[in-house]
């Protein structure tokens, strides 16, 4: 059995304790070869990040040498090692876990991660610097002055050895003021602000021969230009196709990590089957050739499954659901809800966006509908699905993603129309349906949402949005794994409601739905008979056939009134 590595980012823990290591070692001397020292590289949340920054810092530096045939042997670059290997004194920083409540805590956050670094630096590299040199670093009370000094430090003792900055979660705390505080974001960003001023260091210590490399790792590049404007030396390859695969697992990688937990081999198609549908689609590059999976979200899945050999309960990892809702607050960027909010509602209808992606962002202009969507993509609620001409077209990657889509549509839904999924034992509902075959409760609770959204003058009814709400409210239980537009035979099942492994409800469902506005209510008869045929004709279909407990229901809505509930088959 192999040992999951849920959680760890420290390298040479993962490599000395046995886990199982996905190697990724061939993309250091990729990043070698592009010829570029200054790198930003950006993936969305719990991609593998922190341990591509680690194994980083023991392949560069220089305090790592003797352990280098230990650590690398059995990888690619062990076996073929470039000149740079061990050869730096790498400064690595960590910008997350800063307080952002005021801009004092989070200028005290900053400098003291600032610091912290610079001592651990002092630290694995006494050998060249003794406790003068430490009281004269320490001395510094800024950012800037930190850097600044311990790259004087570096030059006075001559030490033979560049400087490697490795920067993880450069964007953390960034994102927490954007969202909550976008005044004090300005402040701190601006000519005169502490992040400027410390980047603009770092970039004279290049120009002084003392730093040779950087690598600059986060989430979005909402911050990377603003950060950086004084530091206009880097270059963002977040995109480029030789770095696709650099972070992320691959559909031969994830079957191979099943065959390691014990996934008996008539079972391995199913499980892949559902993995990918869980956890695959993220396209970073429109001329990449396959998808990825995001890695978190595999190893728990592997992590969970090697215990009981059984699916998790919840197939959604609760720290990614914490990671990615948090996320939601940038949604607020620009003081711009409602039009963000309609790029979201648009995804829900039509399962697609259309934009061209934005690569540097400036809060001097307007953030306009592009810069939303791009901002999506970076954070991996969106992926790309294909060329469009000069744009792209973009997705929701994977049912995860979807999931939390679904959670946010009906957190906002329900704010609008002024009512709490507790009062609407939303929960109780669906669970009836699914024990009891019995629609009627949840059918009650979709009508006293439309009749308390349709109070507001903005919203237009049709069949997606009614659709769009009976879906997020389904999310709810986490009971189903829910399919939008389930094909058969180029034909399209509205909703398919199938078992979510390992819960195994009563019932599954297949569910038509229609809407009419009340001025069309004399067509209600002529809807209902289509809506039954087309059912019938679905439940034809060999797979479905083949579900078990498959119980049939077309729903027609005249307004805010379900007019038909009935069973077909």
């Amino acid at each position: 059995m192999v040992k999951i590595p849920y959680g760890t980012s420290n390298f040479e823990k993962l490599i000395t304790q046995g886990f199982s290591y996905i190697d990724r070692t061939q993309y250091i001397e990729v990043l070698e070869s592009l010829g570029e020292q200054y790198i930003a590289y950006l993936r969305p949340r719990r991609f593998g990040k922190s341990l591509w920054v680690s194994t980083l810092q023991y392949y560069y530096g220089l305090e790592h040498k003797e352990k280098f045939t230990q650590l690398f042997g059995d990888q690619y670059i062990g076996q073929h090692p470039t000149d740079l290997a061990n050869s730096f004194l790498v400064l690595k920083m960590d910008f997350s876990g800063i307080r952002t409540e005021t801009l004092a805590s989070t200028y005290q956050g900053f400098l003291s991660n600032i610091q912290k670094s610079a001592d651990i630096f002092l630290s694995q590299y006494a050998s060249y610097f003794d406790e003068l040199d430490d009281q004269y670093v320490g001395a510094a009370d800024s950012p800037d002055e930190v850097v600044k000094r311990l790259f004087q430090t570096v030059k006075k003792r001559n030490t033979g050895h560049k400087v490697y900055i490795l920067i993880d979660e450069y964007d953390h705390f960034a994102n927490e003021l954007i969202a909550f505080h976008f005044q004090d974001y300005q402040d701190v960003v601006s000519r005169n602000g502490y992040v400027r001023k410390f980047y603009e260091a770092i970039k004279t210590a290049t120009g002084d021969g003392i730093v040779d490399r950087i690598f600059i790792t986060g989430v979005s590049p909402i911050t990377l230009d603003s950060f950086t404007s004084g530091f206009n030396i880097s270059r963002n390859l977040t995109t480029d196709l030789n770095l696709h695969q650099m972070m992320g697992f691959s559909s031969e990688e994830v079957e191979s990590l099943m065959i390691g937990i014990g996934v008996p081999t008539p079972k391995l198609a199913e499980v892949m089957f559902d993995l990918k549908q869980w956890y695959n689609g993220y396209l970073f590059n429109e001329d990449a050739v396959s998808r990825l999976y995001n890695p978190d979200m595999v190893l728990y899945f592997a992590l969970e499954y090697q215990k009981t050999k059984r699916y998790p309960k919840s197939l959604l990892d609760t720290n990614v659901a914490s990671d990615y809702g948090k996320l939601h607050r940038m949604f607020r960027i620009g003081e711009q809800d409602e039009q963000h909010y309609e790029v979201i509602e648009e995804l829900m209808l039509t399962s697609e966006l259309s934009a061209s992606l934005t690569h540097q962002y400036s809060f001097e202009k307007r953030f306009d509908r592009d810069d939303f969507i791009s901002l999506l993509f970076y954070l991996g609620m969106i992926t790309i699905k294909e060329n469009q001409l000069d744009g792209l077209s973009f997705q929701r990657p994977n049912y995860v993603i979807g999931e939390l889509y679904y959670d946010y549509f009906r957190e906002i839904m329900l704010q609008r129309a002024n009512l709490s999924s507790d009062h609407l034992r939303i929960r109780d509902r669906v669970i009836k349906l699914a024990q009891n075959n019995n629609p009627q409760p949840f059918v009650e609770v979709v009508e006293q949402v439309l009749t308390s959204l349709s109070n507001r003058d903005s919203i237009g009814f049709d069949e997606k949005y009614v659709k769009a709400i009976i879906t997020s409210l389904l999310y709810t239980t986490g009971i189903y794994t829910i399919k939008s537009e389930y094909e058969t035979e180029k034909k399209y099942v509205d909703l398919l409601l199938k078992e979510r492994p390992p819960i195994k409800p009563n019932y599954t469902f297949a569910l038509e739905l229609k809407y009419l506005k009340k001025s069309e209510a004399d067509r209600l008869e002529a809807v209902q008979q289509e809506g039954i045929a087309q059912l019938s004709m679905y439940l034809q279909h060999e797979e479905l056939q083949q579900t078990t407990n498959l119980k049939a229901w077309l729903l027609v809505f005249v307004g805010t009134e379900a007019k038909v509930v009935v069973e077909v088959g």
